[in-house]
């Protein structure tokens, strides 16, 4: 049990050491005005890309060699301008459209908004690219693809105020917005692109998010029980992602990526421990989530504020539907584990433990690093 342990240790510690401290998604804003005129402004992490990394993949130290080495960046820019463009394509019912560089990030305005943003949170540095082209008349279906190294792009696209249409655009599956009266909206595409978003910050993305729902499940008495405490958390996470989203609470900033962490190694001490009562294991999932939600809020903030509140409703449901269904894999995949555990002739109560109390280290050892990390120690 000890070299399962330990395996899974230290596969799991070069993530937490060099992986992006904090990431978010890319956002995109495109307006169609009366004379088919079609602006786009896509907001994305910019040293990342430069890179051909997605933000949640770039190694810190690739960053840092990418800002700060002499000349690098500046040489950088013009490649990856020419990367954004050929990435960058547009079809109007079936017929490719060319867009035109309005503006991109300079290596100067990089730099100087990564230095406002402190030595702590250097990364990421979102900054505006803008784009034009022209759609032609009568066009009823867009299709629009993102360059791969952005990833999902949380999409908001009007035509005057008749259409909107708010999709998340993933590198796999380009977007459909229909424009025209002749055509049906792609809501089910939408709903199965949030879905498949939610999914996604959990598994394969949200380590932290799966050691937690690990921890639950370890200190439950039945996979029904530990089910129940996972839509507990769920909703507690989404009251406080809606209430950032919808501008009722401030973006939290760096500091909550500490809690999140301490919450792990609490929730690990306390399935150790397993002194709680059931009542007591509804209530932790359900303050714990809260601050989950927190964490989640910071990028959902940024890329939501210019959608009304109806849109940003529907992307909610639709992204803590997927998280839900990503928690339900992982106590799933999770029991899966403890039966092959089991099967090698460890007893149940002590397999327990020892997994509860490895969650219970990483946490803690993640809170630790996370707090090093804003103090600027690491």
């Amino acid at each position: 049990m000890r070299r399962v342990f330990l395996l899974w240790l230290s596969a799991l510690l070069p993530t937490l050491l060099w992986a992006h401290p904090e990431w978010k998604e890319a956002s995109c804003l495109g307006v169609i005005d009366e004379k088919n005129a079609f602006a786009l402004t896509v907001k994305f992490d910019v040293p990342s890309f430069l890179l051909g990394q997605l933000p949640k993949d770039a190694p810190i130290k690739d960053l840092d060699v990418l800002m700060f080495t002499p000349g690098r960046l500046d040489s950088s820019i013009e490649p990856g301008r020419q990367q954004f463009l050929a990435g960058l394509r547009l079809e109007a019912d079936g017929k490719p459209v060319a867009w035109k560089i309005e503006a991109f990030p300079t290596a100067e305005q990089i730099l100087a908004q990564s230095g406002r943003q402190g030595e702590a949170d250097r990364y990421p540095v979102m900054m505006n690219a803008k784009f034009t082209a022209a759609v032609p008349a009568g066009t009823q279906k867009l299709l629009l693809r993102f360059p791969d190294a952005l990833g999902t792009v949380f999409t908001n696209l009007r035509k005057g105020m008749e259409f909107q249409t708010v999709m998340a655009v993933s590198k796999n599956e380009p977007g459909e917005f229909q424009i025209g009266d002749d055509t049906v909206a792609t809501d089910n595409q939408t709903i199965v692109a949030l879905l498949a978003d939610g999914f996604g910050h959990v598994l394969p993305d949200g380590w932290d998010h799966c050691l937690f729902m690990l921890a639950m499940f370890l200190g439950a008495t039945s996979l029904r029980q530990a089910l129940g405490r996972s839509l507990v958390f769920t909703l507690g996470h989404s009251i406080t992602l809606s209430a950032v989203a919808l501008g009722w609470v401030g973006n939290p900033g760096a500091w909550i990526e500490p809690f999140i962490a301490l919450t792990i190694g609490l929730g690990g001490l306390m399935a150790y421990r397993g002194t709680a009562t059931n009542r007591q294991m509804l209530v932790v999932p359900a303050v714990f989530g809260l601050v989950h939600g927190l964490g989640f809020a910071a990028a959902v903030s940024d890329r939501l504020k210019d959608w009304d509140n109806g849109s940003i409703v529907r992307i909610l449901v639709g992204f803590n539907i997927g998280v839900e269904l990503a928690q339900i894999a992982v106590i799933l995949i999770s029991a899966a584990f403890l039966w092959t555990i089991l099967r090698t002739g460890l007893t149940e109560p002590k397999a327990r433990r020892t997994l509860c109390l490895a969650v219970a280290i990483v946490g803690f050892g993640v809170m630790a690093w996370r707090v090093a990390g804003i103090a600027g120690l690491v």
